[in-house]
């Protein structure tokens, strides 16, 4: 009976040890506590008014795990409950505290995306089972644990392309509700390119009818075109509120910008804009570009500007920036007299001029700009309100840091997820350095985090776009969030092949090939 008793005992303490290094991303401080809570059909969620939207996540999310549906209650009792309580101390953005004993849960933070992240903790503490949809309540026993955790990053995102493929609403929301599982707070949706044009801009019509779809001859997929209607829009923003996502517009500017040449071609230097064509079927870089000798073309964007900052309500609009050929201003006598009247030292000097007028619109709209680091090129008037998305390597993005800009780190090096497995394993991404080994604390400061990309010319279909994504945006989240101490990928690894079931959990068509 004893060693029966005993074996109860350390399977018990098992279970507690194991459990408790399940979370990912890694907490910055974990202390394992004794005994369990037990989750039952009579345990309630306590949680003020105010509260409500993260409560109601969590309990939709714990009756989906666990079948039990617990109810909401407003006041606070304490007995076999999850409490979330909003205090008034003085903490970190997104920071939160999670204790359980076996008595109860609390949950505590100074603000509401806090008190989320402490609720996607809690959820990540539960047994990873194969969930079925007709499970039956059972109580569920979650170990002892204290919790103190915050973010080491602001900016921690992922970048869906959606002119080269578009996605539907239905898969951005599932896209939001797997990221906000694991702490990103930053969707970047790149909405215009050579491939398409994804919203619509009541000033320029044209761009919903004729910038939206591929042309005939190509056969496209029905479901790899279209556009995003205002109703679209406002319903990604409300959801991506509730999971506290930022959902970060780009409108790609001069260059990048066919489909909507297609639509406007008065607004290129040469006028002669072929249809829309498939990535793989035409050129990568096309020649074509806004020319920014026209006026047209600044009023052009000033209008998009506007239309897309009313509908995003995000701080950040990104402007683009990157791979504008200069040969059609070269030979444009509009862009050439432009860099005569302005002064300019050269041709080149034409983006940067561009981008500050389009930066201009932007803060008067009340955005704060973001753009590729090309935007750095030729360029000696840049304000220090612009951020840096460092694209290029890590080294463009250290260069602008140090020079005072705010940089996001997404180098093709390591956040590239169009990328094979091959190439850049969930590995080198969980090893990749934001600092590039910089201790100045004046550069680094400027580091406001990292981002992966995805860009889809690829990989299209959403099952493959999944592979694509998942194990490495695990990893991701854990270099955004967890400390720079936190370097032990085989520990990383054992977390990592412990949520396989949660990616089940969410329907995540992951790569299998990283589980091994």
């Amino acid at each position: 009976m004893i060693k029966a008793l005993y074996t109860v005992i350390s399977g018990m303490f098992l279970f507690m040890t194991v459990a408790a290094q399940q979370i990912i991303p890694l907490p910055q401080k974990m202390t394992a506590g004794k005994g369990a809570f037990i989750i039952n059909a009579a345990t309630t969620i306590q949680a003020p008014q105010e509260l409500e939207s993260e409560a109601g996540i969590l309990q939709q999310e714990i009756q989906m795990i666990t079948g039990n549906q617990l109810a909401i209650e407003k006041k606070a009792s304490g007995k076999n409950a999850i409490i979330l309580v909003k205090t008034k101390e003085q903490a970190p953005a997104e920071s939160y505290r999670l204790d359980i004993s076996a008595t109860g849960v609390t949950i505590s933070a100074a603000d509401h995306t806090g008190i989320f992240y402490g609720c996607m903790s809690l959820l990540q503490l539960l047994p990873a089972q194969d969930w079925k949809s007709d499970m039956a309540a059972a109580p569920v026993n979650i170990p002892s644990i204290n919790v103190t955790d915050f973010p080491r990053f602001k900016w921690r995102g992922l970048m869906l392309d959606l002119s080269r493929t578009f996605m539907s609403p239905d898969y951005i929301k599932r896209t939001i509700r797997r990221m906000a599982f694991y702490k990103l707070n930053v969707l970047h949706l790149h909405l215009t390119d050579d491939q398409g044009w994804r919203i619509p801009i009541n000033g320029y019509p044209l761009l919903a009818e004729k910038a939206t779809t591929f042309d005939p001859s190509f056969h496209e997929p029905k479901e790899f075109q279209g556009y995003y209607t205002v109703a679209d829009i406002q319903d990604l923003n409300n959801y991506a509120k509730q999971m506290h996502v930022d959902l970060v517009p780009e409108i790609e500017s001069p260059g990048h910008s066919h489909a909507a040449l297609f639509a406007y071609p008065d607004l290129s230097c040469s006028g002669n804009i072929a249809p829309i064509f498939p990535f793989f079927s035409g050129d990568g870089v096309t020649r074509d570009v806004f020319c920014v000798g026209n006026p047209g073309s600044a009023k052009f964007f000033r209008t998009a500007i506007t239309e897309t900052a009313a509908m995003f309500p995000s701080r950040y609009i990104h402007l683009g920036g990157d791979e504008v050929p200069r040969t059609e201003w070269e030979q444009c006598p509009k862009c050439q007299a432009l860099v005569k009247s302005a002064k300019l030292d050269n041709t080149g000097a034409l983006q940067g001029y561009f981008m500050q007028q389009l930066r201009d619109q932007a803060v008067k709209e009340g955005k704060r700009p973001v753009a590729w680091d090309e935007i750095l090129h030729d360029n000696k008037s840049l304000t220090k309100d612009w951020v840096i998305m460092s694209w290029t390597g890590s080294k463009p993005g250290m260069e602008a840091a140090a020079k005072g800009y705010d940089v996001v780190m997404t180098p093709t090096s390591h956040m590239y997820f169009d990328y094979t497995y091959n190439s850049i394993n969930t590995k080198k991404v969980f090893e990749f350095d934001p600092f590039s080994g910089n201790q100045d604390e004046n550069v680094t400061r400027h580091i406001l985090g990292i981002q992966a990309n995805f860009w889809s010319h690829i990989d299209r279909t959403q099952a493959r776009i999944d592979a694509q994504l998942f194990p490495r945006l695990l990893a991701l989240a854990e270099r955004a969030w967890s400390s720079a101490d936190d370097k032990d990928y085989e520990k990383f690894n054992t977390r990592k092949m412990y949520h396989r079931n949660w990616l089940k959990y969410m329907d995540v068509k992951y790569y299998r090939g990283d589980f091994k």
